[in-house]
């Protein structure tokens, strides 16, 4: 046991240098919530335990609109539950590749924390260095500590500033997700024709069917892109078994 302590100290900062990308892309996202929340009204412990507790981007948004507008809270739950079904797919491709000994306490914690930001870069981390063995938990916790910490820090920034900073710079800010996205995901779509087939599909079919139906189109864009990627063959990667 005593071995294997500096290894798991050693992947947990790990972890934590690869997570610094998503804690600035977090930080201006995470302040715009906070402001927009005391701009609708709404209680600062209401704001900040929509971060604590959901910790899902676009359901906050969400949810806290759909608060400060009054509605029912069955509704509030059904709307955010299909925003959140991508979070499906995205961690059955994600169970592949964490650790099998992991225990049901594990991968629900890794799984709470797990963002598709942090999706991204646990996925180009492995690739990087071209291993093909499971992410473990000391790792992954690294990853999604400092995001998650930033995510609340943040929101409790934007609820302290909501006053001083003009509501105007509110758009600006939350664009810093879609730039971080951006970032992660482009490089990893010219190096691979599947990956590249999903985000071509699914992106289209979003893009055809949102004013028809809204965000469950989210949903059918999923599942096509994920029949694209299927359809199209992917990269053959020759891979070498090491430890992360």
């Amino acid at each position: 046991m005593n071995m294997d302590r500096p290894l798991i100290i050693q992947q947990f900062k790990r972890g934590c240098l690869d997570s610094l990308p998503v804690v600035m892309g977090y930080i201006p996202a995470c302040l715009t919530f906070g402001m927009m929340g005391k701009a609708l009204h709404l209680g600062d412990l209401e704001v900040l335990m929509l971060s604590v507790v959901v910790y899902a981007g676009a359901s906050q948004f969400i949810g806290a609109k759909l608060l400060a507008a009054g509605t029912a809270a069955p509704i509030i739950l059904l709307l955010t539950f299909i925003v959140n079904l991508r979070y499906l797919f995205i961690s059955l491709s994600f169970s592949r590749k964490l650790r099998s000994n992991c225990n049901g306490l594990q991968k629900g914690i890794i799984g709470f924390g797990l963002t598709e930001e942090v999706y991204a870069i646990s996925t180009m981390s492995r690739k990087s260095i071209e291993q093909n063995k499971p992410l473990t938990i000391s790792y992954m916790t690294g990853l999604e500590l400092l995001p998650y910490t930033a995510s609340l820090f943040s929101t409790w920034l934007g609820i302290v500033l909501a006053e001083y900073i003009p509501h105007d710079l509110l758009p600006a800010l939350n664009t810093s997700l879609y730039s971080l996205l951006i970032v992660l995901i482009v490089p990893e779509l010219l190096k691979s024709r599947q990956s590249l087939a999903v985000f071509a599909a699914a992106s289209l079919t979003s893009w055809l069917l949102h004013p028809y139906l809204g965000t469950t189109a989210i949903i059918v864009a999923m599942v096509i892109g994920g029949w694209a990627g299927g359809v199209v063959p992917g990269n053959k990667e020759k891979v070498r078994s090491e430890v992360i």
